[in-house]
């Protein structure tokens, strides 16, 4: 293997022993950091920010040990700029979450539409790609959350999807040991 020079951007985007452990134990600390704080804003939010981020991390880094950095940064950015739309509800305004546990944006019609984008607009679909791939784990890790789930279908149903925290737990064991085996298997 021809050796590659490791440039800041290139330690953060592509993955290392180090960087793999890491990343892994820090998911591990910001998720059950985030499940003892519950629906804190402090230091919830920021613990499951952290978690949202790096559970996109390692999944893209399980998928492709060198992932473009037109792909991994707008799926890093998406995976927590969503939760954004909270932010009205902390303030008391609870317009995008009327008979909803989440805001609406939690919903696969985002996906579709960003994903519709990305099919539409030729220049930017690694882009949007990104972003798609961002806001699908960001979901799938809030259904996998204590709490009242997500309404994936809204506005066609308000019923909320809730998956097992156990089985998004054991999901990212296998992600990362597919991660290492990838990243040993690149080393030889």
């Amino acid at each position: 293997m021809i050796a590659q020079k490791r440039t800041a951007a290139t330690i953060w985007l592509w993955p290392s022993t180090w960087s793999l452990g890491l990343a892994a134990l820090g998911l591990a600390a910001a998720d059950w950091g985030s499940r003892l704080a519950g629906d804190s804003v402090v230091p919830g939010g920021p613990l499951d920010e952290t978690a949202h981020l790096l559970t996109t991390v390692l999944v893209i880094w399980a998928l492709d040990p060198r992932p473009s950095k037109r792909f991994m940064v707008p799926a890093l950015v998406a995976s927590v700029a969503i939760d954004a739309d909270h932010i009205p509800g902390e303030l008391g305004a609870y317009w995008l979450t009327a008979g909803t546990p989440r805001p609406y944006a939690h919903s696969l019609p985002t996906v579709a539409l960003v994903l519709a984008a990305a099919l539409l607009w030729r220049r930017r679909r690694i882009l949007l790609l990104g972003i798609v791939f961002g806001l699908a784990l960001h979901l799938w890790r809030d259904m996998s959350e204590a709490g009242n789930g997500v309404a994936l279908l809204w506005p066609f149903s308000y019923r909320a999807v809730r998956l097992s925290h156990a089985g998004y737990l054991a999901v990212m064991g296998v992600v990362v040991a597919v991660g290492a085996y990838r990243l040993r298997a690149e080393q030889r």
